[in-house]
């Protein structure tokens, strides 16, 4: 798997997953070197602040046995210096702004915090598909974080959406995913968008099963 051949122009690279799928971590661990050697050697994790084994599971799919092998091999980067730190975001409670609770917006005021003063620092961003989708190419007036982080800086975002050919995923409770022929035609490259890239990760396996729901 070949990189974007301008990566290197990007400040952050932004990784987006559904959540509660194995195969998740699997692609990471194939992206993030090859990003680390570019000069990303600093990661964003839409994941709680007390990520651990002893809390091994949530409800939207987040926490698994997966992402606690996945938290390790970070580690394991971190002390080789491949990697050179990893920061936990999404937890801070949601503001509500003219009557309604902007949670996207109050994830990007968080994850602003942490890149404001470290601008020469080249982030990767791992959060749900949701966050990283601009409203304009979803049909959308509602703002997702990528839209507020897009307003406020001049930094320049390249996303890639992990694409899947089906299977089962877990997010509150056990979910099957549509067959698409889209996503096994997707790769690593750039796409109509421009600053879009999709990447086939094949077929999804839940990180739970719930044998009552599939």
């Amino acid at each position: 798997m070949d990189l974007h051949k301008d990566v290197i122009k990007y400040d952050l690279v932004w990784i987006g997953e559904v959540h509660g799928i194995r195969e998740n971590y699997d692609a990471y661990k194939i992206i993030l070197p090859k990003l680390a050697r570019n000069g990303f050697k600093d990661i964003l994790w839409e994941m709680p602040y007390d990520f651990s084994r002893e809390s091994m599971s949530t409800e939207d799919g987040r926490i698994s046995s997966f992402s606690i092998d996945f938290l390790e091999w970070i580690h394991n980067q971190i002390e080789a210096g491949k990697l050179d730190g990893l920061t936990l975001f999404g937890n801070r409670k949601p503001e509500k702004k003219n009557g309604t609770i902007d949670y996207e917006e109050t994830m990007a005021e968080e994850m602003l915090e942490i890149i404001r003063g470290n601008e020469a620092k080249k982030y990767v961003i791992l959060t749900g598909n949701y966050h990283m989708q601009k409203s304009d190419k979803r049909g959308s007036t509602t703002e997702k974080c990528i839209d507020y982080i897009e307003k406020k800086t001049e930094l320049k975002i390249l996303t890639i959406e992990l694409k899947y050919s089906g299977g089962t995923f877990y997010n509150y409770g056990a979910r099957k995913l549509p067959d698409s022929s889209t996503a096994r035609d997707a790769k690593l490259e750039t796409l109509e968008y421009g600053d879009v890239l999709k990447l086939n990760v094949g077929e999804a396996h839940a990180v739970f099963k719930n044998p009552t729901t599939l």
